[in-house]
């Protein structure tokens, strides 16, 4: 069969657990008794020359493997038992040994997770450093400006980012706090005040009727100066772009939180080169929510960056696909065809898949269990080439 038509895999069945991925002490690890695919992040793993992807499996407390052929077809390799609810995760060379490694968190296990890569497209459970505070989502990138990455995290129920200096060997310090960013949510990293320091922006949840994105300003040390902006609802996830090309970073702030009663949104903030962000265009997506990740780059191939967004939650028409919103490169976005996806899509992710110079993307589908892959054409144009399981 072509990897280029739609492949579905079953999901029925007992889950299978590869013993070269899975430490014996993790291998009967549940929260519960459904798979639910949430976030996704690409890297090469096995060092092949395509793209790869790892997915968290929430509800089994696993990492699935994905190796890709480079044609746009995946092969579940495998799985990696992390702690309880696993719900953040991010892909770098935490041990500088030229291999991609895994950094996940964990909401219930109040920790995160170190799977350092072989560089063949296997990882091994090295540490767990304590995360606390219920984190949901993390960054990895060198914020004290060292030579080595470092973690932040965002402490959801301790209402603070924790920020762990990583050593190069693979393992995090002790966390440092940031100050105060209440119920943080999605985060995402730009150099926002042109310093040449990496910046942080939090999504917050409710504060007075209204959500806030928090900025926090690096200082190249560790440390951070925080403000804030207000927002609609409870933001959920963040984009970092120069969505006007003016050469300095804007945000694309998108919700809301799942349990929302207001309703879902996408917004954009226009940057202004110090760290300050001003509203520019809102455009209101009705009930529903927004419970992980969207993806943001140029899919028409413009010269504008867009947004894939997978909208999802009860009673919501668009529960079933990913909306497509395109930007005119004044910071405006405006709608397109969106695409059929499965049951409670929870997160986007984009890159090249088949080496044809355009961006694809895979979608997670929770409820379903199943990853949808689509290919690109550079126009806006998405052809669903694969859905596959996450278990089998």
């Amino acid at each position: 069969m072509s990897s280029r038509k739609p492949i579905l895999l079953s999901i029925l069945g007992s889950l299978v657990l590869s013993t070269s991925f899975v430490p014996s002490s993790w291998a009967n690890h549940r929260t519960g008794h459904f798979c639910l695919p949430e976030s996704i992040v690409a890297g090469d793993f096995n060092e092949d020359g395509n793209l790869d992807f790892a997915v968290l499996l929430t509800g089994f407390d696993l990492v699935a493997i994905f190796i890709g052929d480079g044609h746009g077809g995946f092969k579940l390799e495998g799985h990696i038992g992390v702690d309880t609810l696993p719900k953040g995760i991010a892909v770098g060379d935490v041990n500088e040994d030229g291999h991609l490694d895994l950094v996940t968190c964990s909401a219930w296990g109040y920790t995160g997770s170190v799977l350092l890569g072989d560089g063949l497209g296997g990882f091994t459970l090295v540490d767990q450093p304590d995360a606390g505070g219920e984190a949901t989502r993390l960054v990895l990138r060198d914020f004290n400006e060292d030579g080595h990455l470092d973690m932040a995290m965002g402490a959801h129920h301790d209402g603070v980012v924790h920020v762990f200096a990583g050593d190069g060997l693979g393992a995090f310090g002790v966390p440092t706090d940031t100050g105060k960013v209440p119920n943080a949510y999605g985060m995402a990293v730009g150099d926002f005040n042109h310093d040449g320091h990496l910046d942080m922006a939090v999504a917050r949840g409710p504060a007075k009727g209204a959500g806030q994105v928090s900025i926090l300003l690096g200082d190249g040390l560790g440390g951070f100066h925080l403000s804030a902006f207000q927002t609609t609802n409870d933001p959920s996830s963040l984009g970092v772009a120069d969505l006007n090309g003016d050469g300095t970073e804007d945000l694309v702030v998108a919700g809301a939180q799942p349990a929302n009663t207001a309703g879902n949104f996408i917004s954009t903030f226009l940057g202004d080169g110090a760290g300050n962000f001003a509203g520019h265009t809102t455009i209101p997506l009705g009930s529903g929510n927004l419970k992980g990740e969207m993806a943001v780059g140029d899919f028409n191939e413009d010269g504008h960056l867009d947004v894939a967004y997978p909208q999802t939650g009860a009673g919501v028409s668009q529960g079933h696909t990913v909306q497509l919103f395109f930007g005119d490169g004044t910071g405006a976005l405006g709608t397109a065809v969106p695409l059929p996806v499965g049951t409670e899509p929870h997160s986007v992710m984009t890159g090249d898949f088949n080496h044809d110079g355009h961006l694809d993307l895979a979608v997670s589908n929770r409820t379903d269990g199943t990853i949808s892959i689509f290919l690109g054409d550079g126009a806006g144009h998405f052809t669903l080439v694969g859905t596959y399981s996450v278990v089998a």
